[in-house]
């Protein structure tokens, strides 16, 4: 089969250039609403204000994905935006030095210890369970995607029940059109820089857990993150 004359031939690169364009397009689109747009999908008790705890403390994070990076990278920023929701919360090295008393050494074995068992250890109200559900880097040639999620539940230490519970999943794609570009794309997959992610899941989700009774204004809003 002979070459296409030039004319056709540009055609059809410029063809599969706007089809990749309009792809990036869609998927970037579709990361956004994912993302910022629709927020974190949640739940809260409608008497949470008379139940509301003083103290939670962060448990040790589940992880549900195949990557051993992400229950380091969730926890400690879960227990400061918990402290600045105007929450009294415990330090992390001092809750697993508590839970080390109890044989517990690690997340998978938090369930050992029933909500109310863990409020008396720790001394705190509620407690925050949480999972990493997804924590993920995928590249195939000019396409990339980093995907984090995560799940939590706050739980009464006195009753058992669970007040609240949330979870939401940030993704960002690239895609490469021309060399740099694709480079980008390259460098993007292989630096995996997750922090930025984590930190838009704990936002996007403590947003909706309502303030504590210690709660203070900060003095400039913040807007919506975008991925």
């Amino acid at each position: 089969m002979g070459a296409l004359p030039p004319e056709r031939s540009n055609r059809f690169v410029e063809m599969k250039r706007q089809i990749i364009l309009f792809l990036g397009m869609g998927l970037s689109l579709a990361c956004w609403v994912m993302g910022c747009a629709g927020g974190a999908h949640h739940s809260v008790v409608p008497d949470y204000q008379a139940k509301t705890p003083r103290s939670i403390a962060a448990l040790p994070v589940l992880n549900e994905t195949v990557s051993l990076k992400g229950a380091d990278i969730f926890r400690p920023l879960l227990q400061k935006k918990i402290s600045q929701k105007g929450y009294e919360s415990p330090g992390i090295s001092w809750i697993d030095e508590r839970l080390k008393e109890k044989e517990i050494h690690e997340a998978g074995q938090v369930n050992s210890l029933t909500p109310q068992e863990l409020g008396k250890v720790l001394g705190v109200d509620a407690v925050l369970y949480s999972a990493v559900t997804d924590f993920s880097t995928t590249y195939l040639l000019a396409y990339a995607s980093m995907t984090v999620g995560g799940r939590f539940w706050l739980v009464d230490t006195r009753s058992g029940e669970k007040l609240w519970e949330a979870d939401h999943q940030e993704k960002e794609t690239k895609l490469g059109l021309d060399s740099k570009s694709i480079q980008d794309t390259l460098s993007f997959a292989t630096l995996q820089s997750y922090q930025p992610f984590v930190e838009k899941v704990v936002e996007a989700s403590l947003l909706t857990l309502p303030n504590g009774p210690q709660y203070k204004p900060p003095a400039s809003g913040a807007g919506c993150l975008m991925p």
